[in-house]
């Protein structure tokens, strides 16, 4: 018997479209937005969401006080070239968005935690590092190792358009001279307990 091929669907969604869509999936199921249909993300895995709690965990406790900004994540919206929604790990952003908003305004900062995945890895690196590198507001993007500790930072200043790159950081704290603040990798890996061929040399 035939089995009856599925439809595919070529159009291209609105971000309006996909927000709808949204409000009728599972709350389980996590996408973002590409710009052109929903991206449905795999699970993360405990020691990524670890690894993410911790940033947000330490920068909110550093941001400095009386000035309007926050640290957002991992299910705040952000929007990159063509209309694209992405949800980082964790980022800071100048801004204090209404409670019924869907996207935070003026990211400054942005946090991704690795996946194992190669793909995943090629994803946050390269094609991320991009997006991030349209949105004139966000400064600093710091790609986090979930497999040992370790970081990569691309990052510009206020008018540049392109991304300085960075080189694998494995011992220097993670430095945010946009607010003054810097992370200690004791800090963002606190509770994780890597095997020793994974430790940096």
């Amino acid at each position: 018997m035939p089995v009856a091929a599925r439809k595919i669907d070529h159009e291209v969604w609105s971000q309006s479209r996909y927000l709808a869509w949204l409000e009728e999936q599972p709350e389980t199921a996590h996408f973002e937005f590409d710009g052109a249909r929903p991206v449905a993300m795999a699970p993360a895995t405990v020691g990524h969401n670890l690894i993410a709690g911790n940033i947000r965990d330490a920068v909110r406790h550093k941001l400095p006080r009386g000035k309007p900004c926050r640290v957002y994540g991992p299910d705040d919206s952000i929007e990159t070239v063509g209309g694209a929604l992405r949800e980082p790990d964790a980022f800071i952003a100048y801004s204090n968005p209404p409670r019924n908003a869907v996207i935070v305004p003026a990211p400054v900062v942005v946090f991704e935690v690795l996946s194992p995945e190669r793909e995943n890895r090629r994803r946050d690196e390269q094609d991320k590092a991009d997006e991030y590198e349209s949105v004139p507001s966000i400064l600093r993007y710091v790609v986090v190792e979930c497999e040992r500790r370790g970081y990569q930072v691309f990052w510009r200043e206020p008018g540049e358009r392109a991304w300085r790159r960075g080189t694998l950081e494995t011992v220097r704290p993670i430095g945010l001279p946009e607010f003054g603040i810097e992370l200690a990798l004791d800090e963002v890996y606190a509770g994780i307990a890597f095997d020793e061929g994974d430790a940096p040399t």
